[in-house]
Formats: structure tokens, sequence, C-alpha cells
């Protein structure tokens, strides 16, 4: 019987700690077959402030959705997050060297690591080099210039780093629960691959996964990725405005908002009832949270516009995370962004597709979903039908956005 190939994402984030477990199937497909979710410990914004805490939640989630799955989870694809990660974009150029001009595989290469040469901190480290062109002979908006003639080959990339001292803690974590980290990735990249369809990403759209302490943005534009952020707010801001303006705890804070707030103030007027210290039931409500939410569009929309006009991704936002359930946050997005805007869940998924139907798991479907793409892709390069190396990688983590 042949060995059942199992991968596994990691979430951990400041308010939960998601694992999801999923299968490989004989024609390269992927099956859900485990899903985990508990509090989270010992996390703030996206760093580890409690290392034995964040070990306890990870076991926690982890050993929920082994039990589920009924196997034993060794590897997982993990998301970073947190206001540590930082971006930039990054060209480099060479001549081609192949007879009769032709661009080779080591061409494409040897650019993208000329793109990749650029000065970042020692504290820093590089979790993603994105493609987002390559020119020949200044031909622009070639996605796959292998094949093609030209003496001179340019690459435009989109480079994200992360803080090593974050990144080795969160890793640490790992370790001590018993697993292994096999991959680091942006959890706003992760999301994409579980709610953006190609013809979104095509077009041009923006993902926004709103975390408990922070919101990770991916912006795609041609099927690439040319922009990702994080925003230093997500929903357990707008908890503890709750618990500050209120004099209540945080957990009464966070059942109140899940019940009672609202994004939008007409809304908000569209349902009342007993909520406590709150004599103008949910309308007053809205006093607090309103505020905060129009902050978190604002912020949003500045980071979108780093790179590229709302105008320019017609395909609007896509909204995911916990932070996402808030009642009214489409409706939100929609007024402050004047853009289109919808849930994203994940969908299209054999196994488990109707537990996981929630923004709350597209980043850790997202991160299976990864990890499960370069197994594959792994599997393909040591049967000898694929090129190798560090560019069939990055080449593989790109296929989706073809």
């Amino acid at each position: 019987m042949a060995r059942r190939r199992i991968v596994g994402g990691l979430d951990v984030g400041t308010t939960k700690v998601c694992t999801c477990i999923a299968e490989i199937g004989s024609d390269g497909g992927l099956s859900i077959i485990g899903v985990g979710v508990c509090p989270s410990q010992g996390m703030r914004r996206g760093g580890v402030v409690d290392l034995e805490a964040t070990v306890r939640s990870i076991q926690e989630s982890t050993a929920l959705a082994q039990q589920m799955a009924g196997v034993q989870l060794e590897r997982v694809t993990l998301g970073v997050s947190g206001p540590h990660i930082s971006s930039l974009n990054s060209s480099g150029v060479i001549a081609v060297a192949g007879s009769g001009g032709e661009i080779r595989p080591e061409d494409t290469e040897r650019v993208l690591q000329a793109a990749r040469a650029v000065r970042i901190a020692p504290d820093r480290e590089v979790l993603h080099v994105l493609p987002r062109e390559f020119i020949v002979d200044g031909c622009k908006g070639i996605r796959d210039p292998v094949g093609m003639a030209g003496v001179r080959l340019e690459a435009v990339v989109h480079i994200v780093t992360a803080a090593v001292s974050h990144t080795q803690n969160l890793i640490k974590a790992v370790e001590r629960a018993g697993l292994e980290a096999a991959e680091l990735v942006l959890p706003s990249l992760a999301a994409a691959e579980a709610v953006l369809t190609a013809k979104e990403r095509e077009m041009g759209i923006a993902l926004v996964d709103i975390g408990g302490g922070t919101t990770d943005i991916a912006v795609f534009l041609d099927g690439r990725p040319i922009h990702t952020g994080v925003v230093p707010v997500g929903g357990h801001h707008v908890t503890n405005d709750i618990a500050v303006g209120l004099q209540l705890p945080i957990d009464k804070a966070e059942e109140l908002k899940l019940q009672y707030g609202s994004a939008v103030r007409e809304l908000a007027a569209t349902r009342t009832g007993s909520v406590g210290r709150l004599s103008n039931g949910r309308t007053s409500l809205m006093d607090i949270v309103g505020p905060r939410i129009e902050e978190l569009f604002q912020l949003i929309q500045v980071e979108i516009e780093r790179t590229a006009s709302l105008q320019l991704i017609p395909g609007g936002i896509v909204l995911c995370g916990g932070g996402a359930l808030l009642d009214g946050m489409t409706e939100a997005a929609r007024e402050q962004l004047g853009v289109p805007a919808r849930l994203g869940v994940p969908e299209g998924w054999a196994g488990l597709a109707d537990v996981v139907r929630s923004p709350v798991y597209a980043t850790a479907v997202g991160l299976a979903v990864f990890a499960g793409r370069q197994s594959i892709a792994g599997q393909a390069r040591s049967n000898g039908r694929a090129i190798g190396g560090w560019l069939e990688r990055i080449k593989e983590w790109l296929s989706n956005f073809l």
C-alpha cells in the first residue's frame, strides 16, 4: 500500500491557533481531513511574547486536528505575520548567454538572483521573492521568458522580508510542540491560495486578512502579487476598545462585539437588545466600534495605494480572517473604499469542505494548499520531471498565479 501523503498548515495568530491537515490524492488533488482551532496564548501582534504558552496553544490545536484526521502530523507550513514584515520591489538584469540568444532556465535563475541581490539588515531574512514581470530587450509584461530569443533579460520582483528574531521564536515554539516548520509563508499569500480565483488575480484584486492583532494585505494584478503589507490593527483592537470604553472584561467585550457590534451604523440601528451597560442598545455600541473600523479601512487604503490605485483593482477587495466576521464589514468596505467587496471563504476543496467554509480558516487552508503544492513539486523533481533547484521552487509557487 502506498504511503499516504499528509501535509499541514499552521496559522498561529494573536487570538487563535488553527491547524489544517490535508491529504494529497493519487491525482494530485487535495482533501481536507482535519482541522483544529483553539484560543491563542502567548502571542501579541504576530509575535511570541510567552514561549511556553504559545507551545501549549500549538499543541492543543494540532492535537484537535490530528484527532479529527486520524493521522500524526510531522511537518507544517507556517504562517508568519506581524508589523515586523516589510516588502520592497527590486530589479535585476543580465546578458543572455545561450547560443542563438535563446533564454534558458539557467538565465531566468541568474536574473532572479540578480534581482534578489539587495542589501537587507543582518537582523532580517527573505521570506519570498515573487517575480512581477520579465523584460526581454525592452519588451515588458513577460511571464515566462524561457525559450524566447533576446540579448538582455530583466526581472522585476517583489521581496518580502521578516525580522529574524520573530521568525526564530515562532519556529522554536513549533519545534517545542513536536513539529517541523517546513516553510514560512506570509498569511495573505496563503489565504489567497484558498479564496481567490485565477480570474480575480488576473483582473486585479486585494486580499485583506483581518486577524486579531494585525491585518495582512496582498495586492494582485495581471495574475501576480505586486504588493504585500501589514497594518498594525486587527479585530482585537475593536474588542479592546469596547472593553476600555465600557469597563468590561475582554471575553465579555468580545461576546458583545459579535452579538451586537456592527461596522455600519444603518445595520446597527436595525437590531436592538439588552446589552448591559449600553442604554441606547446596539446603536450606542456603534459609537465605539465605528471609529476603529473607519481607521482600519483608512489604513488598508493607504497600504494598497502604496503600489496601485484602487481604480486599478476592479475586483475590489476580499475580506477574510476572524475580523471579517463582524457584521457589516463588506458593506463598510464598499462604503469607505468605493470598490466591490466580498467575504473570502475556502470553497471547492474535497473532504471537510463544510467545516472550513468560513473566513476564519482561509489562512490555515491556504497554508495546507501551499504545502501540498510544494510536496507535489518536490515529488516531480525527484522523478526528474522538473528542472530542480531554487528557481523551480519559485516557479511552482507562482504557477497558481499564471
